[in-house]
């Protein structure tokens, strides 16, 4: 029998998990083969593994891996925890982590290859882009791009059905994502078009949509193409991360009150579906290690500052990290915080069961990648903006703590722009 697992968001107040639970040894990065075997020695490697263990024991969460990388070179990564709560089975260095809705990023990544190819372009209109599909008049004004900073007025979330359709073949899925997708735009914008920020997860399935349509190609094959292989982000999937047999890689875990006591109950997806519906994957279902994640944010700072980006012109970085309305840029947040001695750019998700949060710090060339297989998601937050923070301050010069001006927990946890708030994840 399927039971269904109640809707979590960040709106959602959170206190610490008051159970007890066994301690995990942590596993830093120089106990581990793969990605460990390159790792930098050094004072955020040291840093990291001191702190890593430490932030998962105080704030009580499941496991936690944190990699920092400044330029391309792996500056320190550290992990610390359990796969499974209570389990005694530690995580690694090479497990694979779910990024919600961090995916957003690399779904506003592969349209900006397919605008470099000539198959699309920011300002054209949603008409011209899915002639198909029957729309209401209010959409003749929208374009990919208001899709892609949450100004296109589209819903926040599909209804509740879409959770049961599990398409079985690629090309299902496609029409599947489809059907979701014109049934959506019958309807009129909620505002008109540029006008009002909205955080949506139809918005960027549409804009996923429109990748496949144009380039013939289902999206999750596409982006596995033209981005995650060019950058070498072989551990990049889809869905909750699964190996071969129960916890070979972690498991996601759901936070329950219960009278006075939170607990956390594993959602493994060998014996539920353990995540959103394929449908909404250009919104939020990719999963990679902590090495791709940090990998992946340094490809994006070093193309707007480096002096030879991969992948894209650095005009087309730099047009990803533009903030358009309320900060928001095309999958990327940007504001200014003095603690990380300037520009911030960075985007979190979940889908309840984990967290995950993306950093990039241009003053000091520094990209900075947090992952919990827990769903307790304002502690993690909490915790890993903290852990930012001190980070930042440790090579920032002159090396002087960073002046807490609302601290990165206010940056990231703030009302609109949280891949968690508006996750609205529900899972059968």
């Amino acid at each position: 029998m399927q039971t269904r697992v109640g809707r979590r968001a960040l709106a959602v107040a959170c206190g610490l998990w008051l159970a007890g639970a066994s301690p995990a040894a942590a596993q830093t990065a120089s106990d581990q083969p793969s990605d460990s075997e390159g790792l930098a020695t050094g004072s955020l490697q040291d840093l990291l593994e001191t702190r890593v263990p430490e932030l998962r024991d105080d704030a009580g969460l499941t496991a936690v891996a944190v990699a920092a990388m400044i330029g391309g070179d792996l500056a320190g990564a550290a992990v610390s925890g359990e796969r499974r709560r209570n389990s005694g089975i530690s995580v690694t260095v090479d497990d694979r982590w779910h990024m919600g809705s961090i995916t957003k990023s690399m779904t506003a990544t592969l349209l900006a290859v397919l605008e470099e190819d000539g198959l699309l372009f920011p300002d054209d209109a949603l008409t011209a882009l899915l002639p198909d599909v029957e729309m209401a008049d209010g959409w003749s004004a929208c374009t990919l791009d208001h899709l892609l900073t949450h100004t296109a007025g589209v819903a926040a979330n599909f209804p509740d059905e879409f959770q049961d359709v599990w398409p079985e073949t690629a090309e299902e899925l496609v029409a599947e994502r489809r059907r979701f997708i014109a049934d959506a735009l019958a309807d009129e914008p909620e505002s008109p078009c540029g006008e009002r920020f909205q955080y949506s997860n139809v918005g960027y399935t549409i804009a996923g949509h429109i990748a496949e349509t144009v380039a013939g190609e289902p999206y999750e094959a596409l982006i596995q193409n033209r981005v995650f292989l060019p950058l070498e982000l072989f551990s990049a999937g889809f869905g909750p991360p699964r190996g071969e047999y129960a916890d070979r890689e972690p498991v996601g875990h759901a936070v329950l009150q219960l009278g006075s006591v939170r607990v956390r109950v594993p959602v493994d997806p060998f014996e539920t579906r353990a995540d959103n519906s394929p449908l909404i994957a250009p919104a939020g279902t990719v999963h990679m290690t902590i090495g791709d994640l940090a990998r992946y944010g340094a490809t994006h700072l070093d193309g707007e500052y480096g002096s030879e980006p991969v992948l894209l012109p650095q005009p087309s970085w730099e047009r990803l990290h533009a903030p358009f309305l309320d900060d928001y840029a095309r999958g990327w947040v940007r504001q200014e915080r003095d603690w990380a001695g300037g520009s911030l750019i960075w985007h979190n998700g979940s889908n309840s069961y984990w967290y995950a949060l993306l950093m990039l710090l241009p003053a000091t060339n520094m990209t900075l990648a947090f992952v919990t297989n827990d769903g307790d998601i304002e502690v993690a937050n909490a915790a890993f903006g903290d852990l930012a923070q001190e980070l930042s301050a440790a090579v920032l010069e002159p090396a002087e703590p960073a002046t807490d001006d609302g601290a990165v927990r206010g940056a990231i946890g703030g009302a609109g722009h949280s891949g968690v708030k508006l996750t609205d994840a529900r899972v059968k």
